[in-house]
């Protein structure tokens, strides 16, 4: 039996099949934790990027960081969210959809990153490395 935390099998077709897991997840962090600032927002204040650039989100889940810093994002800035979830991804199109920034989206296993190297001035791996069994440390 392997280990779940990092079957993608199971963690694209049971866990992250969509966002329901996830999202109850965050509603207890929401409902109990004592940060009023806003983890997301907090997140985005931690780059160091200049106004334009590409960036790649590996494991965007259903968008919530770009969702929350929606107005916060500069207009160039070209980020692509990536998710192993189909349905992560289809929840990130739709929340993202009505935003003025343009994201691009792509099916992505963080264990084999179909991008050229040096593609990204930054990529963003929130809360998902630990899904990543055979990561170089």
């Amino acid at each position: 039996m392997s280990n779940q935390l990092s079957d993608p099998k199971y963690l694209s077709e049971q866990q992250y099949r969509n966002a329901s897991n996830l999202n109850a997840r965050v509603q207890l962090h929401q409902r109990f934790g004592t940060n009023q600032y806003g983890w997301h927002r907090w997140v985005l204040d931690q780059f160091d990027l200049p106004a334009s650039g590409k960036l790649l989100e590996l494991g965007c889940g259903p968008g919530w960081l770009w969702l929350e810093n929606r107005h916060r994002v500069p207009a160039g800035w070209h980020i692509t969210l990536s998710d192993f979830s189909f349905g992560m991804l289809r929840d990130a199109q739709q929340k993202l959809q009505a935003s003025s920034h343009r994201f691009r989206f792509a099916a992505v296993n963080a264990q084999s990153i179909p991008f050229a190297d040096e593609g990204f001035g930054a990529v963003i791996a929130n809360h998902m490395l630990y899904h990543v069994p055979d990561r170089d440390e």
